[in-house]
Parts: structure tokens; sequence; C-alpha cells
């Protein structure tokens, strides 16, 4: 089964994803409860610039750090038990 978003506009259904055949095939179309968000993707703002430095002081580097070595404690620990 395949599984590809689209947007019905009150007549068609238009994917927004490549359909990787040609061939007629049978189809279950199912509508979201999701509200369809109206996005400008034209506006020309720079997601990874807008969100530059929206963490300052949280010292995300830090415990990113200290969860992988967590991580590598129990994994070498799980090994060791082997």
């Amino acid at each position: 089964m395949l599984t590809i978003r689209g947007i019905y506009d009150g007549e068609k259904i238009e994917p927004s994803e490549e359909i990787p055949f040609k061939e007629k095939r049978n189809v279950i179309i199912t509508f979201l409860e999701e509200p369809v968000e109206e996005t400008d993707l034209e506006s020309g703002i720079d997601p990874i610039k807008a969100l530059r430095g929206c963490a300052r002081g949280s010292d995300l580097t830090r415990k990113l750090l200290e969860s992988r070595k967590e991580d590598l404690e129990l994994e070498e620990a799980k090994w060791k038990r082997r």
C-alpha cells in the first residue's frame, strides 16, 4: 500500500507528490479532519535563518552530549551482559 498526500479543492484531488505509476489502480481516498493551512511558500523567508538563535541559553548542546553519553553507557552495559 502506498500513501500520498494531496489537496481536495472542492472539485478534484491534486496529489502533492509524484505518483510512481501510470496504470489504473484501485484507490482508497481518506479525508483527514485537520484543516488545510494556507501557506505562502514564496514569502522569501529562510526557515533556517528564522529559527537561528531561538534556543540560546537553553544549553541544548550540553543536554545532547549528556544524552548521547547515557545512550553509549546503556549500550555498553547491554553488550557486557551477553
